[in-house]
């Protein structure tokens, strides 16, 4: 499917000042092939908002606890189990001295499909690096509110920060190809005739069926029948002894 998309504001934000604040476990969903740098990009996130000495702490057992974590989901699903690495981030929301959990995704590299959209269901924020000039973001309030968003960014700045833009509809062209197609003509399914013409139709219409020229009698429609020589016929009722 064709999307474009267009600026809503020249406005310059940091993507971790709108995307950490407040949001305790941050799911990453990489479309970009970015996983290598994961660790630099969260670390510089994390310094953006609290300063240098704020780093990310690599999970690789599931039982580290630190202040600002980072799962590479492809890394720990070889490991461990889905209801393992769910029990986990479970245990790091309720843990007070857990700031961040930055849980990031490469969705080609999983085993089990059903891990990102669970991970995205008990994320606080969602980031999904659309193509290499756009990312989207999910942010779900403590209110309960939730806002989507679309942002334009450059990856090739060591910071990233992002224009807000407006994610355009599927282009007409697109949207043609994706209208239902007319049922086809039940005459090109097979190698049999199954229309008629015109004539034919006037000739099948003037016919006259025989229950249709039994009705014009004054008698009406009768039924008919001639016994066979071989033929029993018995004048008493056969059922007589049934009592019916």
């Amino acid at each position: 499917m064709s999307v474009s998309f267009t600026r809503r504001s020249t406005r310059l934000e940091l993507l971790s000042a709108r995307a950490l604040p407040q949001q305790k476990v941050i799911v990453i969903t990489d479309k970009l092939g970015f996983e290598p740098n994961a660790n630099k990009v969260t670390t510089s996130w994390l310094s953006e908002q609290y300063g240098d000495k704020a780093i990310t702490t690599g999970v690789t057992h599931l039982n580290e606890s630190s202040k600002y974590l980072l799962l590479i989901l492809s890394q720990l699903e070889r490991r461990f189990e889905p209801r393992q690495i769910f029990h986990y981030i479970a245990q790091c929301k309720r843990d007070a001295t857990v700031d961040h959990v930055f849980v990031w995704i490469v969705e080609q590299k999983l085993q089990e499909p059903f891990l990102r959209p669970y991970l995205e269901h008990m994320a606080d924020s969602v980031i999904t690096f659309e193509d290499r000039q756009h990312l989207s973001l999910l942010v779900k309030k403590n209110t309960g509110a939730v806002t989507h968003k679309y942002y334009e960014f450059d990856p090739l700045k060591d910071s990233i920060t992002v224009v807000e833009a407006k994610r355009a509809a599927a282009t007409k062209a697109t949207a043609v190809s994706m209208e239902v197609a007319p049922p086809p003509n039940p005459a090109s399914l097979g190698t049999f005739k199954i229309d008629l013409k015109d004539e034919e139709v006037a000739a099948k219409n003037a016919l006259t069926l025989p229950f249709e020229f039994f009705k014009t009698l004054p008698e009406g429609g009768k039924i008919l029948y001639h016994p066979d020589a071989e033929d029993d016929l018995d004048e008493e009722d056969p059922d007589d002894d049934l009592l019916i």
